[in-house]
């Protein structure tokens, strides 16, 4: 169950990293598009805009979309690549994603609001659940303002951004919006995850029998349709021989722990994710490897270990076994039921292993 979960929070994390790429050349051309509106908005303003217009098209259009045009190539380039681990790809996309909102609240400095923009590249990067990334985007982003509000100087306005007390106090708030988008962000990486695991441990309750620990009814009939689907696979019906009477003789109790002394040795033999209660004193094993010497061996072994069981004497128990191979075409009803003819010829024999042969049918 942990590794299916691992397996589809890697390909939503993929999914997401894809549209945080596009996500980002999207802003970039947004930005672009803006600049030309703005442009031919300001130059209307007399006095506003005091550049020429080619100098200002070069200083406040192609510069900063050439660099971030950039930036979001590295970003798809890194999203694509086969020999960067999946961590190290969404950290270079999420740090593409921060470097273009600095470059556009760089280069635009006159409008303070754009100081949303790496509150943004903050924010997507939460969709990662990811501490490490979000703290390393968030730090980027809060060492990258004050050292394009100090250092850079691309507008002759920038210089007025610090120039009195007040917008001194605007820009420290600016900072701390920043810090505490970056601790909101932690906050709802836990508790995501906290959901998550809920979620997953409610799954797992779902899918495991309450008595064994073993995976339950529901969890097989998935488990045989995903064999079925694969074309290939092995069905066992387990019956224990004699539990009736250990049930009946030593009680209730002791017929619990008869079952589960039963489950651990099933999954020792089997493994954890084929070992199946289906109900009483029956278990199913499903073997996606259709290699039928082997799987009789198993169960053989599996045999032997339950009657050298010594905790429930004078009482002795056993287990048939009936086996049944995925034919193509075969639906999970038909294998059970298979399964099942061949586990009521194994009880005539009492503690046998039978094989469904569709000639006997």
């Amino acid at each position: 169950m942990h590794r299916k979960s691992d397996r589809s929070g890697n390909a939503q994390n993929e999914s997401w990293m894809r549209l945080h790429c596009y996500m980002t050349g999207a802003l970039t051309l947004a930005a672009a598009v803006l600049e030309l509106i703005m442009a031919f908005a300001l130059n209307r303003i007399k006095g506003f805009v005091n550049a020429e217009p080619v100098p200002y098209i070069i200083k406040y259009l192609i510069t900063p979309v050439t660099i971030n045009c950039v930036l979001v190539l590295v970003g798809m380039l890194a999203m694509k690549s086969r020999w960067l681990s999946r961590q190290t790809r969404q950290t270079m996309v999420s740090l593409c994603m921060a470097g273009v909102c600095l470059v556009l609240y760089g280069v635009h400095s006159l409008f303070p609001a754009l100081i949303l923009l790496p509150v943004v590249a903050i924010m997507l990067t939460t969709s990662y659940g990811d501490y490490r990334l979000t703290s390393i985007t968030a730090g980027v982003c809060l060492l990258g303002v004050p050292v394009v509000d100090l250092l850079v100087v691309w507008d002759s306005t920038q210089r007025r951004r610090l120039e009195n007390t007040e917008n001194q106090i605007n820009w420290l708030l600016s900072i701390v919006m920043l810090l505490g988008c970056y601790l909101l962000c932690l906050a709802s990486i836990y508790y995501e995850r906290q959901r998550i695991q809920q979620a997953a441990r409610q799954e797992w309750e779902l899918r495991r029998d309450g008595l064994t620990g073993l995976l339950n009814r529901t969890a097989l009939n998935d488990r045989l349709g995903q064999l079925c689907a694969g074309g290939q696979g092995v069905l066992v019906m387990v019956d224990l021989d004699g539990f009736k009477q250990l049930n009946d003789t030593m009680g209730h109790l002791k017929g619990d722990a008869c079952l589960q002394k039963v489950a651990a040795i099933l999954r020792s033999r089997a493994g954890e994710e084929a070992a199946f209660r289906y109900g009483g004193d029956e278990f199913c094993l499903v073997f996606h490897a259709p290699e039928l010497r082997r799987i009789v061996q198993a169960c053989e072994q599996i045999g032997r270990s339950l009657e050298e069981m010594e905790d429930f004497s004078p009482c002795r128990v056993g287990a048939s076994f009936g086996v049944a191979e995925y034919r193509p075409g075969m639906t999970p009803a038909q294998l059970l039921k298979n399964a099942d003819s061949a586990l009521y010829r194994a009880k005539e024999k009492r503690g046998s292993v039978c094989l469904w042969k569709e000639q006997t049918e």
